[in-house]
């Protein structure tokens, strides 16, 4: 009985330990990149939530909430002002009259930076490394602490992004 524990805790580590140390290597690879993508973006998003995917997986996953243009691809450079408009949309997080009711990019910025998680020099088009991106990651959860990403119903996902995610579905 004691050997099949022993055998049991050999094996989950055995499995465990190379996906730990994948996990480890992407994040070094985003925490290296000069500038930050979507997918990479997306990926940190996906592990916060829990999920254990691929960047493309959780590109495709994250796709889900409309907060990316449809016509960017997932290698386009994450900026400030589409970090804030993906957190302040799909965050639940409330702001002034203008976010309220144009829910722009331009407009969660303003809402982020006045609240005082972006410092107020800093400039909405500015592409982020992947440093810059993994700490206001960490920034906003430490702001925002109760902060908790929304479900969404397939029927609002995008037609286009309903039929990719519909034929993943197939696949597996």
């Amino acid at each position: 009985m004691r050997k099949t524990i022993l055998l049991l805790i050999l094996i989950f580590f055995m499995c465990a330990v190379p996906g730990m140390a994948q996990t480890a290597e992407l994040i070094t690879e985003i925490l290296e990149k000069e500038i930050a993508t979507y997918m990479d973006f997306s990926y940190l998003i996906a592990s916060e939530a829990g999920l254990e995917i691929t960047p493309f997986e959780a590109y495709s996953w994250c796709t889900q909430f409309n907060s990316f243009p449809s016509d960017d691809p997932a290698n386009t450079p994450i900026t400030v002002k589409r970090f804030s408009h993906f957190v302040m949309q799909n965050y639940g997080l409330k702001g002034g009259i203008m976010w309220t009711a144009f829910k722009s990019p331009r407009y969660a910025w303003k809402e982020l930076k006045s609240a005082g998680f972006w410092d107020h020099k800093i400039d909405p088009d500015k592409k982020l490394t992947g440093k810059e991106m993994t700490q206001a990651i960490g920034r906003f959860f430490l702001f925002y602490p109760e902060a908790r990403l929304r479900t969404v119903a397939m029927q609002d996902t995008a037609p286009a992004n309903r039929e990719a995610l519909l034929f993943i579905g197939e696949e597996k």
